[in-house]
């Protein structure tokens, strides 16, 4: 799966359109050629019955998949962007430490910015993580943890820290969590076994001019593995042409370096 990722999604939509279109046709013709005396025109009646019933349930799927990774691409967002919030938080109450525990925490928080940009970004696109992110987040969690405060400006300094690191914290692990998670092969297959489905009951219709019945099928074809082509590319919101960009991490590496 990851390979496809690796490919465009525009030049994946045009590859996949073209060869489930292909292929949709190409079955079409192969059953007329398989049965040439058979009057495909005359299951038009049941056939059609049919595939209204299997095509809604089949649609009625395709869509709820589809608002469900579209949501969850978008909620991926949202939780990326608390993520930069909380590191911001950070950066004004680092204001309240003495030094040098200000100093190398705001440092902290730059290089950590960095390396999701340079390490960890590249490395989720294969379902990975930054190691050295961690464990400099770990180190920085650490020092505010073990600060002991002189004052009540320093004690409410601390406090506010603890609790912007357990957000900062916990959307990291949210945010690799979500690039983990993704629909599950017992889905895809219930996906594709519709697929065929409609498809195949498609060759039983018939039609006088048989191109134009071809092109229709081809149709059907193209359009589902459109829609699945879709839900592949927002399933898994860090790896895709489509997948949430670092550049808010690189905005606040950019802004603040110069402020250390």
């Amino acid at each position: 799966m990851n390979a496809l990722y690796a490919v465009p999604s525009w030049l994946l939509l045009f590859v996949a359109i073209v060869v489930a279109g292909g292929l949709a046709a190409g079955g079409q013709l192969a059953v007329r050629r398989a049965f040439p005396r058979v009057d495909f025109e005359q299951f038009n009646t049941v056939s059609g019955i049919v595939l209204g019933v299997v095509g809604a349930l089949f649609a009625v799927t395709v869509a709820f998949i589809i608002a469900i990774v579209w949501q969850e691409f978008d909620a991926t967002s949202q939780r990326s962007a608390h993520e930069v919030a909380a590191a911001l938080d950070l950066w004004h109450v680092s204001r309240g430490f003495p030094q040098p525990l200000g100093g190398e925490l705001r440092r902290d928080l730059v290089g950590y910015a960095d390396l999701l940009v340079n390490d960890e970004w590249p490395k989720m696109r294969t379902g990975e993580s930054s190691a050295s992110a961690e464990a400099l987040l770990t180190k920085a969690y650490e020092g505010v943890a073990r600060f002991r405060p002189a004052n009540a400006g320093e004690s409410n300094a601390q406090a506010l820290g603890l609790q912007y690191f357990g957000a900062l914290h916990d959307a990291r692990h949210q945010r690799l969590d979500d690039n983990t998670s993704a629909i599950s092969p017992f889905e895809w297959a219930i996906l594709w076994i519709g697929a065929v489905v409609v498809v195949g009951l498609c060759y039983l219709a018939g039609m006088p001019n048989v191109r134009t019945q071809l092109v229709m099928t081809a149709a059907v074809g193209a359009v589902i593995v459109a829609m699945f082509v879709l839900i592949f590319e927002l399933d898994q919101p860090y790896r895709g042409d489509l997948s949430v960009a670092p550049s808010a991490w690189s905005d606040f590496a950019g802004r603040h370096r110069a402020a250390l």
